[in-house]
């Protein structure tokens, strides 16, 4: 298709628009036409063409970018047509020259899509590409043209970077063996020739701004580059030009740029080129530690150095941050030594550790004005990259060698800071949150639980001391970040204060829901909720219904009305809080009816814009749990749920609310299971659309579809026998059992109805069903598939005979019975995994050998003998040494952002029903059967045994039998 350069033009012009109209429908035409072959040509053509304005060559080298995103390698499920090979080679020819020659703005877009072309065709199907980047860079450095020269290595640096976050295989190292031989030698030309240019400059006293801070962005992508080819291990080049480079890299740490640095950009350009030095001796100290050694010292010096004349200003923090990592690195090192020295430790930790643990202007104003990144940082951990973080790491690793050091001189700083605060509180208040900082962020977690530990304090004592008088302060809104500190503290070190303690602080817990600053009363609810999950010895929770008891309603109260704060209207915190609360407490009508009333309330807020993942799964779950231990106390609280959730989960299948029906159909779900027969209507009206076709178009749904009809199935199988809605059901299990990623809950579905309907109501689909299973059996055989066929045709034995179950395999194509026994139940029986299908099918398969007359005949000893040496695996060996690893990868969805996959609701959960109550141990099962046939025909089950049994499998079915007296004679 031919593309008019001039009605593209006028396309992309239009995009620009203020105006709506005109930019939908060029956005729009646009679209239509990116279906179209050649489309993405003709758009770099647009942007090459030199006489068109500026402006919207840019717009179109955007959208260019955007097109080959989605077209260039196209997921297997997407709508988007793929790019035309032929199209792509024509823009691997033309895109490198163009991205060079153009305009920095449109050579960023462009050099983007070169990395994005480069991700999926680099290095085997676009061969060219780095010899043209080499030729390209050497004749751009001859002319000293530094925006070509940056924009080939910000290429370079983008295609390069697969090497420091791929696994190391095979492949990958034949690529990046190809990337080195290619091209170490033109960096390091490249690298060596700038830092001439640099040195001469600053050595002349000229150089402006303007000249040298293209040189410094430069030799920040050569480090970038030197770091992505030396990831995964110390390629020879390098090791053999360590010097050259080492050299380089330790100017740039000791020298001053004054040109440069005498305004914020400039000192932010270089301090950018010399945080990615600082990454990169960090590695070479973590992976090259022998080949490293000998420049050690040197760069230890100059890092230090340059940490003394750090600013704490935010933009140095990335700076401050990698070269307290490199000093970290080396405290865990062989060569922690240089730390041994008088002086060095007291040294870092008053130059270093508390100017950096310190609060700064920048962190009070995130406490104030970003409360959930504040949050993120500094309780949830996410803070690795922060100054008061890595300072805290520091001191932690140079106590892996020199811990009593390290304690003594920081116990005797936090007094000092405790003393300063003592003296003038309002004024000092920051030493107080210094040294609280100080004993949480150095705390050691133990192994194998939450629990954690100091040695720099007594925990009890310096909690009582220290933090209780914030807890106990009557005002919650003065000094808010120490309250936060000491609610922090009471969170991270819960499980060392005594109950008695914690009980008597509870009130101010809740009082402190009531702060108006959105961290504090966040880390209050955040506080609550974790002292409730608090476990003792033996695993019985230490907090129970009767401590909540007494202040459950103000609780309630003030959980509730912390929503009204500005910003916390969805505040996860709470919302968790409330949840952990409601499974904790005793659920009374005075309890269920204001808390059902706030949270279909705020259910109905968010249904209008749902944009809170975590927080709305937290309010489904308060529902869940609210209406299950509501229930579980008064089943007649049941209609005022009813009557409360209704209309909004009405509304949300009204409105297709995406985001929310999972969520929706497992609460059905719960409130059906709840029920008592009979049904009401307005269920069976949900009932009718759960059978519709068009309920199940979206995979994120099924799951809890499946979760909704296996509800109805237990609860009103009469039903099923009305309208042919047990055809619909078959149908159903049918559509999802023929697709991997859902054959699984076809299964659900199947089982549930072998289970509760009786064989007469069944029989006339039992062909059909078995049709569907041999069907993909036959086209796609997965193990998962054949565990969930095993566990379908034990259940089906038990409940409906082996007879049917035999029969209505064979009516289907004669013979199958025995070849599906043959090469998938036998072989795969110890497959199965978890206590009642293992129970299920090993008492399903006792039967068929000891009670079917389908084995019983001389011709069948062998499938008999084999059958039972499976059963004695699946019964006798741990569950690790009888099943390997599956050779398929599970289906995962990630619950990212909101891409409306399904989330399990654990307090909605469906109880899972034993088949077999009646038969309590399938061992003493199996032994008393054996025992049973075998007396019939005494003699000849021990030489079958012997014949068929693994020797192991022989002991071990012995031991079972002596174990219940019950001898195979």
């Amino acid at each position: 298709m031919e593309y008019n350069p001039e009605f593209l033009s006028q396309c992309f012009i239009h995009t620009l628009s203020p105006q709506p109209e005109p930019r939908r429908a060029a956005e729009s035409k646009l679209t239509e036409l990116a279906d179209h072959p050649n489309y993405a040509l003709a758009v770099l053509r647009l942007v090459a063409e030199q006489s068109i304005d500026e402006q919207i060559r840019h717009a179109a080298s955007v959208n260019f970018k955007n097109h080959l995103r989605s077209r260039w390698a196209p997921s297997p499920d997407s709508s988007f047509t793929p790019i035309l090979d032929s199209e792509k080679d024509q823009i691997k020819i033309l895109i490198v020259n163009l991205m060079l020659n153009s305009t920095p703005r449109i050579q960023s877009q462009l050099s983007e899509s070169l990395s994005l072309i480069g991700q999926h065709d680099f290095p085997k199907s676009w061969p060219t590409l780095l010899p043209e980047l080499v030729s390209s860079l050497r004749a751009a450095s001859q002319s000293d043209n530094y925006p070509s020269i940056n924009g080939i290595l910000g290429t370079a640096n983008s295609i390069f970077k697969k090497f420091r976050y791929q696994y190391k295989t095979n492949d990958l190292l034949v690529d990046l063996k190809y990337c080195l031989d290619n091209f170490c030698a033109p960096l390091l030309e490249m690298f060596l020739r700038t830092a001439a240019l640099i040195d001469s400059m600053v050595g002349s006293g000229g150089g402006s701004p303007v000249t040298l801070k293209p040189l410094f962005e430069s030799q920040r992508l050569c480090c970038r580059i030197f770091y992505s080819l030396n990831f995964q291990e110390l390629p020879e080049f390098f090791e053999d030009h360590m010097k050259e480079w080492m050299t380089e890299f330790k100017k740039y740490l000791a020298n001053s740029y004054p040109v440069l640095e005498s305004n914020v950009e400039g000192l932010g350009l270089v301090d950018e080129l010399r945080a990615a030095v600082c990454e990169n001796i960090s590695l070479y100290m973590e992976k090259n530690e022998e080949e490293f050694k000998d420049y050690l010292n040197d760069f230890a010096q100059a890092v230090w150095t340059l940490l003394g004349n750090v600013s704490q200003s935010s933009s140095r923090d990335s700076l401050a941050v990698m070269a307290i990592k490199f000093l970290t690195t080396v405290s865990t090192s062989v060569h922690h030594t240089l730390f041994a020295v008088d002086g060095v430790i007291p040294q870092i930790c008053q130059s270093i550790v508390i100017p950096n643990v310190r609060l700064r202007d920048e962190d009070e104003e995130l406490f104030e004005m970003n409360y959930i990144e504040f949050i993120r940082r500094d309780m949830e951990g996410s803070d690795i990259d922060t100054r008061r973080r890595i300072a805290c790491e520091l001191l932690k690793g140079i106590a892996t060698n020199y811990k009593q050091q390290v304690i003594s001189i920081v116990s005797v700083q936090i007094q000092n800071l405790l003393t300063s605060y003592a003296a003038n509180p309002a004024a000092n208040w920051k030493d107080k949150d210094c040294a609280v900082y100080l004993v949480v962020s150095l705390s050691t977690k133990k192994a194998g639980g939450n629990s954690v530990s100091t040695d720099l304090v007594d925990v009890q004592s310096f909690f009582g001391s220290v933090v209780v008088p914030e807890l106990q302060s009557q005002d919650v809104n003065a000094f808010l970040m120490l309250k936060a500190g000491a609610l922090k503290f009471f969170t991270m070190f819960r499980n060392q204060i005594p109950k008695g303690l914690a009980l008597q602080l509870f009130p101010y817990l809740i009082q402190f829901l009531g702060s108006e600053s959105n961290v504090v009363h966040s880390y209050a609810a955040s506080c609550i909720e974790k002292l409730l999950l608090v476990k003792d010895e033996g695993g019985r929770s230490r907090y129970t219904s009767a401590d909540v008891a007494p202040n459950l309603l103000v609780l309630i109260n003030n959980l509730f009305t912390a929503f009204r704060f500005p910003e916390s209207e969805e505040n996860q915190y709470i919302m968790k809080s409330i949840m952990r609360v409601l499974g904790v407490a005793e659920i009374t009508p005075e309890i269920a009816g204001p808390c059902i009333a706030g949270l279909t309330s705020i259910l109905a807020e968010v249904c209008k814009n749902p944009k809170n993942p975590i927080f709305n799964h937290y309010l489904f779950e308060s529902v869940a749990v609210l209406v299950r231990r509501a229930c579980e106390r008064d089943i007649s609280l049941i209609p005022s749920f009813e009557t409360s959730l209704f209309p909004i989960l009405q509304e949300i299948l009204g409105n297709d609310v995406t985001e929310f029906l999972p969520y929706t159909f497992q609460l059905l779900a719960q409130l059906v299971e709840l029920n008592r027969p009979p049904i009401s209507d307005i269920y069976m009206e949900i009932f009718k659309l759960l059978l519709s076709p068009d309920s199940w178009t979206r995979n994120s749904n099924v799951p809890a579809l499946v979760r909704l009809l296996q509800a109805f199935l237990e609860k009103a199988p009469e039903k099923l026998n009305q309208e042919e809605r047990l055809a619909q059901v078959l149908g159903i299990f049918n559509r999802l059992v023929l697709v991997p990623s859902t054959d699984e809950q076809g299964f659900f579905v199947l089982n549930t109805v072998i289970e509760n309907l009786d064989y007469g109501a069944i029989s006339p689909y039992v062909g059909h069903i078995w049709n569907a299973l041999f069907t993909r059996l036959q086209s796609k055989r997965t193990v998962k598939y054949i565990k969930s066929l095993l566990i379908f045709m034990s259940l089906f034995l038990v409940k409906h005979g082996f007879a049917n179950l035999v029969n209505s395999m064979n009516s289907v194509q004669a013979g199958i019975f025995s070849v599906i026994l043959e090469q998938f139940w036998i072989p795969n029986l110890k497959l199965i995994t978890g206590p009642i299908e293992v129970k299920l099918v090993s008492v399903a398969s006792t039967r068929l050998i000891c009670e079917s007359l389908t084995l019983s005949d001389a011709g069948a000893a062998r499938h008999w003998g084999k059958m039972l040496d499976s059963i004695v695996t699946l019964l006798s060996r741990p569950e690790e040494d009888r099943v390997g690893d599956e050779p398929e990868m599970p289906d995962i969805t990630e619950n990212t952002g909101y891409t409306v996959a399904f989330v399990n609701l654990y307090n909605a959960g469906r109880k899972e029903e034993d088949p077999l109550k009646d038969i309590k141990d399938p061992r003493e099962f199996l032994a008393t059967s054996l025992a049973k046939l075998s007396a019939l025909s005494p003699g000849r089950f021990p030489q079958i045994i012997s014949e068929n049994l693994d020797p192991a499998n022989q002991a071990a079915l012995h031991q079972i039998c002596s174990a219940y007296n019950c001898p195979v004679v």
